[in-house]
């Protein structure tokens, strides 16, 4: 099969790892697969996958104008319009709200089935009037759409007919450090993360607060970089947490941070499929996570394979944490139950369920060309 995949970049985030994934699992028996990117292809964060074609537009770019942004995304759908037409794929992939307008506008009148894929909650995640209202026109024409939670299978079946929406999970990554066993765990609390709103990391400092005050061994590693964290710093020093709290940026290698460390929190306040929360639960973690729309009551089993809270709430984020730490049996009954109950994200039942989709997405295009 040809296979064409579509994404704005391969920088660090969830989609471009889970986008890099597929490409490598289908070049991996033998389709023939072209990656094309909306930049310039030197920031990559994932690495180009052994066996594709990249190909990097060199498009993206901020316009300082509405008839700027309206040029630019003319010269935008030409580009991948004719790279599409070079490359002849059976069937298109593409990911993300804009990126999939585009491909859907450059893509209309090829006859090349379409399936499109949301990446993160798009009730919540605003990407203006303007493309939302080309996201309703277009998505008409796509021959599938991927959601990755059962919770926005109702907004998807709002844009396309209930049979071209599909529900898959992101595959679980095998961690390259093995977990340590829970005794040899660092008294460490892990969150992972872009420093954005979204991420509520300011509701996990206040939360971590009230807990440093009974649990002043225990430490929280915010890993992840973005605007907030002037911020987060300030914050920080606020609640005299200088010496108990690290923010160290940006990290390439997540597993051994997980691996070591006896807690995680995602206190988001919106999700995609959180793939953090996935990967901290396959390292054994305890795992505490707000009940966010959308993907962690999906994931987390509450009191069984983790705990999950009230969005926005300190106090009872607090009182889950210490919960997981007043306790080491309670904490390694959660890290063993949610690293075996991660298989139901298995790369190879994952990969099958996106064939599935492309074969589908085949057979809806043959049907309207018959």
């Amino acid at each position: 099969m040809r296979i064409a995949c579509v994404i704005a970049s391969l920088g660090s985030g969830g989609a471009e790892r889970v986008m890099a994934s597929l490409c490598t699992a289908w070049a991996a028996r033998g389709d023939e697969v072209s990656l094309f990117t909306f930049d310039d292809g030197r920031q990559d964060f994932h690495a180009v996958p052994a066996g594709v074609s990249r190909v990097a537009l060199d498009l993206a770019g901020t316009s300082t104008s509405a008839l700027g942004a309206i040029r630019a995304n003319a010269v935008r759908l030409r580009t991948l319009r004719r790279a599409l037409r070079r490359a002849a794929p059976d069937v298109i992939v593409s990911f993300t709200d804009r990126t999939n307008v585009s491909t859907l506008l450059a893509a209309r009148g090829l006859g090349i089935p379409v399936v499109v894929s949301e990446r993160i909650d798009p009730r919540r995640h605003d990407i203006g009037a303007a493309w939302s209202a080309l996201r309703r026109l277009s998505y008409r024409w796509a021959s599938g759409l991927v959601v990755q939670t059962a919770r926005v299978r109702a907004w998807a079946e709002t844009h396309v007919p209930p049979t071209k929406v599909h529900v898959i999970g992101n595959p679980v990554r095998e961690v390259a450090t093995p977990p340590l066993a829970a005794g040899a765990r660092a008294t460490t609390i892990a969150a992972v993360g872009r420093l954005v709103p979204q991420k509520g990391f300011d509701t996990l400092l206040r939360a971590f607060a009230l807990v440093h005050v009974t649990h002043p061994e225990w430490r929280l590693v915010i890993s992840g970089e973005g605007p907030q964290r002037a911020a987060l710093e300030a914050q920080r020093h606020a609640l005299g947490l200088d010496a108990a709290v690290a923010l160290p940026g940006r990290t390439a290698d997540v597993d051994a941070v997980l691996a070591g460390s006896a807690v995680f929190v995602l206190s988001s306040r919106y999700e995609g499929f959180p793939n953090v929360l996935l990967e901290a639960m396959a390292s054994g973690c305890a795992c505490v996570a707000t009940d966010c729309d959308s993907g962690p009551s999906e994931l987390l089993e509450h009191d069984r394979l983790g705990l999950l809270v009230p969005v926005d709430d300190a106090a009872a984020l607090a009182a889950a944490m210490t919960r997981v730490l007043d306790d080491a049996t309670y904490r390694t009954r959660l890290g063993d139950a949610a690293r075996v109950s991660t298989q139901r994200f298995a790369p190879a039942r994952v990969l099958q369920a996106w064939d599935d989709v492309l074969t589908a997405a085949q057979r809806c295009a043959n049907g309207r060309a018959a």
